[in-house]
C-alpha cells in the first residue's frame, strides 16, 4: 500500500511541476508561451505513460530520493509562482520554471526506467 501511495505521489508531483511553467508563461506571448505549452504537453504524455508502465512490488531506496527531489523542485517552482505574483510576470521566472520542469521530467524518466531494473 505504501509503495502505491509513493508511486502516485511521484506521478502527481511531476505533473504539477509540468503545469507551473505553462501557468507562468501564459501571460507572456511568444516563444515562452509555446515552451510552457510544450512542457505541459510533454509532462502529460510522460506521466500518463509512466503511470501504466512503471509498476513494481518493492520500494528501493532510490524511490525515496526521487520523491524528495521532486518535492524540492515543486517547492522551488511554487516559490517562483509566489514571486511572480508579487513582482509581476518575468521572462527569467518563466525560463527558470521551464528548466526546473525539464530536470524534473528527466528525474521522472529515470524513475520509470529504473523501475524495470
Amino acid at each position: 500500500m505504501v509503495e502505491f501511495i509513493i508511486h502516485i505521489l511521484i506521478n502527481f508531483i511531476t505533473f504539477a511541476i509540468c503545469v507551473i511553467p505553462f501557468y507562468l508563461s501564459e501571460k507572456t506571448k511568444g516563444i515562452l508561451e509555446k515552451i510552457g505549452g510544450i512542457i505541459f504537453f510533454a509532462g502529460l504524455m510522460i506521466v500518463g505513460t509512466g503511470i501504466f508502465i512503471s509498476g513494481g512490488n518493492t520500494l528501493q531506496s532510490y524511490v525515496y530520493v526521487i520523491l524528495v527531489v521532486q518535492i524540492i523542485i515543486l517547492c522551488i517552482e511554487l516559490i517562483l509562482v509566489l514571486w511572480s505574483k508579487s513582482k509581476g510576470t518575468s521572462t527569467i521566472l518563466s525560463i527558470l520554471a521551464a528548466i526546473f520542469s525539464i530536470v524534473a521530467l528527466g528525474v521522472y524518466i529515470y524513475y520509470v526506467v529504473s523501475r524495470f531494473i
